[in-house]
């Protein structure tokens, strides 16, 4: 086993099944950033990055890779770059535009990291199409949400019934991001690893920083 991995504590085989892994990243930004980052240490082998947008000013709060010299570089190519400085290895495909089908194909997990309600049943749709299981994350100020959609458990069309037609981004600070962004990669690296979780259902972990609470919620009509 290689050195980098000694201190994860997973015996060889499970390093192997991380390595033979490939995990889609839609979005690259808060989520997406951090998720990538983790699940590079971490020692997936194959990462697919999918996100249009250039980093801007607005996203130096909370977003990894983001700093004064990337404003205006495209998100997938800035953390493609970086990754690779942490695990040569790594085997990365960095999309710059928006998701469809041939985002996710070949993922054995997909991490939603978007920022709509539409954006992410759309790519819940998708990803029941290819069989894949989804890693949901969400963040609002103090407050986070995670969940893991199965392919034949649906649960973005409950967590987000009505069409969601607000313009106005919503409040995302780091310590929050942080955490749901440890959460996915916990889910993904479970799912992996072929251990049993609580979110692998209809199950929804909801967070708040502000009072320090958790809540796992079932989500089962």
């Amino acid at each position: 086993m290689a050195e980098r991995y000694t201190r994860n504590g997973f015996s060889q085989a499970e390093q192997i099944l991380l390595q033979r892994a490939t995990i889609a990243v839609i979005g690259c930004g808060g989520l997406g950033g951090r998720t990538a980052e983790l699940l590079t240490r971490l020692g997936i082998g194959s990462l697919l990055l999918t996100d249009p947008d250039i980093f801007s000013e607005s996203n130096l709060n909370r977003q990894l890779f983001c700093n004064m010299e990337t404003i205006g570089q495209a998100k997938t190519t800035v953390v493609a770059g970086e990754l690779q400085k942490i695990n040569p290895g790594l085997q990365i495909s960095a999309f710059v535009q928006a998701f469809d089908a041939g985002s996710i194909h070949g993922a054995d997990v997909v991490i939603d990291a978007l920022d709509s309600g539409n954006a992410r049943k759309q790519l819940a749709t998708l990803c029941r199409q290819q069989n894949t299981p989804l890693v949901h994350g969400a963040v609002n100020s103090w407050y986070g949400q995670v969940a893991v959609e199965q392919p034949a458990a649906p649960l973005m069309d409950t967590l987000y019934p009505e069409s969601n037609g607000s313009t106005t981004p919503p409040n995302v600070l780091p310590m929050t991001v942080a955490l749901v962004a440890s959460m996915q990669t916990a889910e993904v690296c479970k799912y992996i690893l072929r251990q049993k979780s609580p979110l692998q259902g209809k199950s929804l972990l909801q967070c708040d920083l502000l009072h320090c609470q958790y809540e796992l919620i079932d989500h089962t009509p």
